[in-house]
């Protein structure tokens, strides 16, 4: 308890040094008479990623996330399997979502990066902290949501974004849309890949068997059916192939085939004082798995889900709203060693918000979950906004969140444990959010205890099965700092982010594995007419490969950088040529013990609006 409060009162101590600035990142208020689409509540901070950031960066979501976000990623070398750690969690207890639907994976539990194109998308919202109440299981590390965001009254609009690089690695992405008063439509489809036989600094060897290629088609349609109902469909298409990087000369190559599919259909309405949300989805996730490159023999699985949301909101006052809903999924899944099986997941939800005074809002947040194959968790979130000053806000929440096992963990063949629990975590954080003309700063101080912790470990006889094992307990603090000025022509831009993390096992005591301490990322920019420049820096502390700790196996720290320009043609400045030098002072570094990452590199692209 005494570290909980150090954390804590460290959150706020930090916010009153850098009393000058604003968090850009924080999600901006609204009156609680407003219609609020977002599954999301209001006294925790989410970060938004908008087009120009997404298209400085590499395609990957890996890539945006790891320059942009305070997220820590291990990474089997460039476009392998790629894991997160949010806020010293594991991979599995980050939420992904498309369009506010959970996509992590139902038989690994957690969602490769590497498989995520961000050309699909025009807005990425990252939501640090537990998030279950809304989002649902694995949000408690923190919660990713990949969306299309639909504008009306636009036009017609095209863009075409190509580029290229060494080791033959390429892009493209092209987007329409059409926009009147009362329809919207969008379709994207984008296309990566590379050879990726880059090679490693300080030895003779090269990447061996890694090359990769995707294709992402992503559509969005809305229409405005009158003054009161409106009616969205997205859908989205993911197939890719990669082989599998070998961690050595003479190690079997592997390759590994995937699709995901995903359709959605919203309806927003307003009848009365109620305003509702329905939201109808499926998605499919399937994998072929080749032990051998030049075999055909291959294992797979499959897992088809069907998702209901439904939510009202009631104003019971102009300082006072109560929401209610309801969300069920349904997952039908098999696999080379899991039989057919199905789970039926559901919750109730119930939250009221109220303005105490002006600036002034507190929230409470309830879910019941009612499930055969794990029990019936109840969560919370609640939560307290204060607006202190002009440039100055407080923020605290509080909630239990969770993680229900995977279709692995339950039911593979001979070794899935169906007595398995979910993860429990109870969080606690402080935010600080500074604002001034051009400047920002979020500060956060969190405490997060984690128990039930889901691993696979060796029975008696050597053979490793699932089972709830050990409690884990996590602090930290994080800061997230921008500031934009233009003086006549000539704009500056500077954003930052540091994460100072602890994760241990509270029975050994130890840092968990691939938990970095210490995370900064900084980035520059500059624009002067047609031209523009920008710098990017990554520094991760060193991390433990094993859960002893022995210093003999630490991964060394690493400092990565980018430095990108380009130049813009036309009236309208629709035409941009640009050129980027990736790892920039050739850092030799790796994220994954003896999987070697790229050295300097250079990549061209050319971006045209029509």
């Amino acid at each position: 308890m005494g570290k909980t409060i150090l954390v804590l009162f460290f959150g706020v101590f930090f916010g009153q040094v850098y009393s000058q600035a604003k968090p850009v990142t924080a999600l901006g208020e609204v009156l609680l008479t407003a219609y609020r689409i977002k599954d999301s509540i209001y006294t925790t901070n989410v970060s938004i990623l908008k087009d120009s950031v997404l298209r400085q960066n590499q395609a990957s979501l890996t890539n945006l996330l790891n320059y942009n976000s305070t997220v820590y990623f291990k990474e089997n070398g460039l476009g392998m399997v790629s894991s997160p750690s949010f806020r010293g969690t594991t991979a599995s207890q980050t939420a992904v979502l498309w369009n506010g639907i959970s996509i992590n994976s139902q038989t690994t539990g957690q969602t490769d990066f590497n498989t995520i194109n961000t050309r699909g998308y025009n807005k990425i919202e990252i939501k640090a902290g537990g998030s279950s109440v809304a989002d649902g299981s694995g949000a408690i590390g923190g919660s990713i949501n990949l969306v299309n965001e639909l504008a009306y009254n636009t036009g017609f609009n095209n863009e075409l974004f190509t580029n290229y690089g060494e080791f033959n690695t390429y892009g493209i992405d092209y987007r329409t849309s059409y926009a009147n008063e009362k329809v919207s439509l969008m379709l994207g489809v984008a296309k990566m890949g590379s050879n990726n036989d880059y090679p490693y600094l300080e030895t003779n060897r090269v990447n061996k068997n890694g090359q990769y290629q995707n294709t992402n088609i992503s559509f969005a349609a809305g229409t405005k059916l009158n003054a009161k109902n409106t009616l969205n469909i997205y859908a989205n298409i993911y197939k890719g192939r990669r082989n599998f990087s070998v961690p050595t000369p003479n190690a079997l190559k592997t390759k590994y085939f995937d699709l995901n599919t995903r359709s959605l259909v919203e309806w927003k309405s307003a009848f009365g004082k109620f305003k509702s949300n329905l939201k109808l989805a499926t998605t499919t996730e399937e994998y072929r798995y080749f032990a051998n490159v030049d075999s055909d023999f291959y294992t797979f699985g499959k897992v088809e889900s069907v998702i209901a949301k439904y939510g009202v909101d009631y104003p019971l006052s102009s300082k006072m709203l109560l929401s209610f809903g309801t969300d069920y999924t349904q997952n039908n899944g098999k696999g080379s060693s899991i039989t057919q099986e199905t789970r039926h997941l559901t919750a109730a939800l119930i939250s009221f918000r109220q303005v105490l005074s002006k600036g002034v809002l507190y929230e409470i947040n309830l879910r019941q979950e009612a499930n055969e194959s794990y029990g019936n968790p109840f969560l919370y979130s609640v939560g307290v906004k204060a607006d202190i000053t002009d440039f100055y806000q407080l923020k605290f929440n509080t909630s239990k969140n969770f993680r229900i096992p995977t279709y692995n963990d339950l039911y593979w063949q001979g070794l899935g444990n169906t007595d398995l629990k979910p993860e429990e975590s109870y969080q606690g954080e402080i935010s600080n959010n500074f604002h001034v003309k051009n400047a920002s700063l979020l500060v956060t101080g969190y405490y997060n205890s984690v128990k039930n912790l889901l691993s696979w470990v060796p029975d008696s006889f050597g053979v490793f099965r699932p089972e709830n094992t050990s409690k884990v307990e996590i602090y930290g603090v994080e800061a997230l700092m921008s500031f934009n000025k233009k003086i006549k022509e000539h704009a500056f831009s500077f954003s930052a982010t540091y994460a100072y993390t602890v994760s241990k096992n509270e029975e050994t005591g130890n840092q968990l594995i691939y938990v970095p301490f210490h995370k900064l990322t900084t980035s520059f920019g500059y624009g002067y007419k047609n031209f523009s420049a920008y710098y990017q820096y990554l520094n991760t502390g060193e991390v433990f490969t094993t859960t002893d700790n022995f210093t003999s196996n630490i991964l060394d720290s690493y400092m990565v950088a980018n430095l990108g320009a380009e130049y813009a043609i036309g009236k309208q400045q629709n035409y941009k040529i640009g050129a980027q030098v990736l790892n920039f002072w050739n850092e030799s570094y790796e994220s994954v013990l003896n999987r070697p990452m790229p050295g300097r590199n250079f990549n061209f692209y050319i971006n045209l609006k029509f």
